[in-house]
C-alpha cells in the first residue's frame, strides 16, 4: 500500500501542472495556457504555479499575436483581416477572463484591451468581401455568369456575417442571390382515367409540397403553374411528369382445395373390464378434412415519365422513369370434415370465411404511387443540390 503513495503524489503534481497550464506553454500554446492559468486560479487563488505559468504566458501571447498581425497586414492576400481577427479575438478574450479572475487581476495588474483593433479589423475584412463581392457581381451581370453571382453572393454574406450594419451588404446579398437562383416551374401532372374516375391530386400535392418545403440549394426555387400565373415569374426549368401507363387493381384470385388427415387422434371411448372393474378406453384413430383455400391479390402498377426541360421545351435536360408496384392480398377459407385435421396455416385462412370488400381504385392508385414519390424526390434532390 505504501509503494502506491509516490504514484499517487506524481499523479496529483502532473494534474496540477496540467490544470495550471504549464503543458500548453511548453508547447507554445500561450493562449491555451493563458486560459487554464486563469481557470486554475479561479479553483484555487493561492496556487503559485498557476500565477507563475499566467505572469509569464500572458506577455508572450501578446507579444506572439501583435507579431503575426503585423506579418498578415504587409501580406497580398484581400481576406488577410479575417486572420487578424481571430488574432484579436484571443487577445480580448484572454483580456475578458483575467478581468473577471481576482486571483488573475493580482498577477496581471495591467492586462490589455484590443477591442478598437478588433473592430477596425472587423471593417477592413467586411470592405474586402464587399469589394470582391461587388466584382464578382458586376461580372455576372455583363456576362449572365450564374457561377459569378453565386461567387458574389457567399462574398456578400461573409461581409454581411462579419458586420450586418456594414454599407447595403444585405441587400446586395439578396440581389445577387436573385441572379444566380434557378427558378424551377412544376407543371400539373394530367391523369387520363374515365373508366376509374381517379385523380392524382394526392399525389400532386404531396410532391409540391415537398420539393417546395426542402432546401436542396440556396439557389434554386420551386414554384407552380398557379404562382406563375399570379407572379409571372419566367421559369429557368420546367419539370414534366407524366405516367406512361398504369394499371389499377388488376384481379388474380386462386382456390386451393387439399385432403388433410391426422393419426392417433381420439375418435371415441369403449367400456372394458379390468380387474373385475367396467373402466372407459379412448379408442385412437385417423381423422380427415377436406380445406379450401382462397387468395386475392389485386397489383396496380404504374410508370412515370419525369422530365426537365429548358422553358418552351429547346432543351431536355433530364430525363428518367419511375416505376411504382403496390399488391393488396386477401384470403379465406372453409374446411368439410374434422377440424383437428387441419394445419396451424390452415386455421390461419379460417379467420373470416368470406372475401372481404377490396379497397377503391382511388386507394390502390395512391399506394403504388408511394414508391414512385419517392425515388422521384430523391431524384430531384441529388439533382437540384449541385445548383
Amino acid at each position: 500500500m505504501n509503494r502506491l503513495l509516490p504514484l499517487f503524489f506524481l499523479a496529483i503534481l502532473l494534474l496540477s501542472a496540467c490544470s495550471s497550464g504549464k503543458k500548453a506553454l511548453t508547447r507554445g500554446d500561450y493562449y491555451s495556457s493563458v486560459l487554464k492559468a486563469v481557470n486554475r486560479l479561479r479553483q484555487s487563488p493561492n496556487n503559485k504555479k498557476a500565477a507563475e505559468t499566467l505572469a509569464y504566458a500572458y506577455p508572450e501571447l501578446i507579444s506572439y499575436n501583435q507579431d503575426r498581425i503585423r506579418q498578415l497586414s504587409s501580406s497580398n492576400n484581400p481576406f488577410r483581416w479575417e486572420s487578424v481577427i481571430e488574432l484579436y479575438k484571443e487577445l480580448n478574450h484572454a483580456y475578458d477572463e483575467v478581468l473577471r479572475a481576482p486571483a488573475a487581476s493580482r498577477v496581471i495588474r495591467d492586462p490589455q484591451s484590443f477591442r478598437n483593433e478588433e473592430d477596425d479589423a472587423l471593417d477592413y475584412a467586411a470592405e474586402a468581401r464587399y469589394d470582391q463581392g461587388q466584382i464578382e457581381l458586376d461580372k455576372s451581370m455583363m456576362l449572365e455568369d450564374r457561377n459569378a453571382a453565386k461567387v458574389a453572393y457567399r462574398h456578400f454574406q461573409k461581409a454581411f456575417d462579419l458586420k450586418p450594419s456594414f454599407r447595403d451588404a444585405e441587400a446586395k446579398m439578396l440581389e445577387a442571390r436573385e441572379l444566380a437562383t434557378v427558378y424551377v416551374l412544376i407543371e400539373p401532372i394530367p391523369i387520363h382515367s374515365q373508366k376509374f374516375g381517379l385523380t392524382n391530386e394526392f399525389f400532386q400535392n404531396q410532391m409540391t409540397e415537398y420539393i417546395k418545403n426542402n432546401t436542396f440549394s440556396p439557389f434554386v426555387e420551386f414554384f407552380t403553374l398557379a404562382e406563375f400565373d399570379a407572379t409571372g415569374q419566367q421559369p429557368d426549368h420546367v419539370i414534366q411528369m407524366i405516367f406512361d401507363d398504369f394499371v389499377v387493381g388488376q384481379a388474380r384470385i386462386k382456390e386451393k382445395v387439399e385432403e388433410r388427415s391426422a393419426d392417433s387422434v381420439v375418435v371415441g371411448q369403449v367400456e372394458v373390464v379390468e380387474n373385475g372393474e367396467t373402466v372407459k378406453k379412448d379408442v385412437y384413430g385417423t381423422v380427415t378434412a377436406k380445406m379450401h383455400r382462397f387468395e386475392k391479390t389485386l397489383t396496380s402498377s404504374g410508370l412515370l415519365d419525369f422530365r426537365i426541360y429548358k422553358p418552351n421545351r429547346q432543351e431536355l435536360l433530364s430525363q428518367k422513369k419511375f416505376p411504382g408496384t403496390y399488391r393488396w392480398s386477401d384470403r379465406w377459407g372453409y374446411f368439410n370434415g374434422d377440424e383437428r385435421a387441419l394445419t396451424k396455416d390452415d386455421k390461419r385462412y379460417l379467420n373470416h370465411d368470406r372475401e372481404v370488400a377490396t379497397p377503391s381504385a382511388q386507394a390502390l392508385f395512391i399506394e403504388f404511387t408511394k414508391p414512385i414519390f419517392n425515388q422521384v424526390t430523391s431524384y430531384v434532390k441529388n439533382y437540384y443540390e449541385r445548383f
